[in-house]
């Protein structure tokens, strides 16, 4: 192995040599491939027996009922009663995830639907939180994020793969095994988490700069901050399918949202890995992802092919955004409130992820998909200007983030 491929493996070696932390990592893995596969293997169950709107409308039953419960899963998940909460929440899960299928396939009204619909997002294990909350403790004795910066790297691995593989199995298999798959795959991943939160969260270092319990100024404008960079975000990988069509090239749309996920992928190691990197503030990173959307919509007037060479390097600053952002609101979290807080980032995350896909696919057929790309920089500057405004009212008492 080179020298310097060896320099940039190292740190995930270590963070991964211990059994916990790998099983975090399989846990991780297990645990998107089923929410990335729902929205698409709903869609595809749905539409042919309601309509693409019911089953649209099922998807965002389910993402609204995860958002606003996520505050208190994450709470209740990280306290004493963790595996309690967990094994619950999976149970519900289960049977949410298998009454709506059922309730598909024998085309039961859309009001059970709906109903179904809600039980799924408000028994959705917090698996995700435990894992970013976990992540993050392991990474505050090390130079770099490198925890943080792996699980990003994962989510984008598995936005990519389990829409395609929920494709798959709604094709090939019988209406409804595609559910059979997430069920089984969030159980497992649960089953493997229940051994590792029996001991609780790592004790978070307390100091005089850290203010038990409440929220500080900083926490909210990094939330503020986030919801504008998820809504740029997803604008922009709402725009680019649009724009494979409306340039009759409907081919190049998964391979237009591959690319950004690799760049991606590629940004969030080189992060995890790179001590150079891990010192560079969420302003910065923020300026760099809104170059690169300003790049990819002006490679959209071009062509589609040279908005698919553009696309893996506006996604790299995609990932070290991401990684940052959970970086800093750990450090940001008073101390107990690890659990609630990372629901709070949940929340934010979709509600800022629902919003850009409802203006960028508004502005894309308005005005074209390249005006709704747009979206992404803009976004992304008025979080800057955020996280400059924060600076200025920063409380001293508060620890002050990047």
């Amino acid at each position: 192995m080179p020298t310097a491929t060896k320099r940039f493996a190292a740190p995930y070696r270590e963070v991964l040599s211990s059994a916990p932390a790998r099983r975090l990592a399989v846990v991780s893995v297990l645990s998107k491939i089923p929410y990335n596969m729902f929205p698409i293997s709903t869609v595809l169950l749905l539409s042919p027996r309601y309509s693409y709107g019911s089953a649209g409308t099922a998807v965002g039953v389910v993402l609204f009922a995860n958002a606003v419960t996520s505050p208190l899963r994450g709470r209740l998940s990280t306290s004493r009663r963790a595996r309690l909460v967990l094994a619950v929440c999976v149970t519900g899960y289960l049977v949410g995830v298998a009454g709506l299928g059922f309730a598909a396939v024998r085309q039961l009204p859309l009001a059970a639907v709906f109903g179904l619909a809600v039980v799924v997002g408000i028994c959705t294990p917090p698996v995700g939180i435990q894992l970013r909350a976990r992540w993050a403790a392991a990474d505050r004795g090390r130079d770099r994020p490198t925890g943080t910066a792996l699980e990003s790297a994962l989510m984008d691995v598995t936005l990519v793969s389990s829409p395609l593989l929920a494709a798959w199995l709604s094709v090939v298999a019988p209406p409804g095994f595609s559910y059979v798959v997430i069920g089984v795959l969030m159980s497992v991943a649960v089953a493997l988490l229940l051994p590792v939160v029996k001991d609780g969260l790592p004790p978070r270092p307390a100091g005089p700069q850290r203010r038990a319990g409440g929220w500080t100024t900083g926490l909210a404008v990094v939330f503020g901050a986030q919801f504008l960079y998820c809504a740029g975000l997803s604008a922009i990988e709402v725009a680019l399918p649009i724009y494979a069509q409306q340039q009759h090239a409907t081919g190049y749309s998964g391979w237009l949202l591959a690319g950004l996920s690799l760049g991606s992928v590629v940004g969030a190691l080189a992060l995890g890995s790179s001590r150079t990197l891990a010192r560079v503030g969420t302003g910065t990173l923020l300026g760099v992802f809104s170059a690169g959307a300003a790049v990819l919509a002006a490679a959209t007037t071009a062509s589609p092919a040279a908005a698919l060479l553009v696309s893996p390097v506006a996604g790299v600053a995609v990932g070290t955004a991401f990684a940052r952002f959970y970086t800093t609101i750990d450090a940001l979290t008073p101390p107990g409130a690890d659990g609630a807080v990372q629901g709070w980032a949940v929340s934010v995350t979709a509600v800022g992820f629902s919003a850009g896909t409802v203006l960028g696919a508004t502005a894309a057929d308005a005005h074209g998909a390249t005006t709704a790309v747009l979206l992404g920089p803009a976004a992304g500057v008025a979080a800057i200007v955020l996280t400059l405004g924060a600076r200025l009212l920063r409380d001293p008492n508060e620890v002050e983030w990047r």
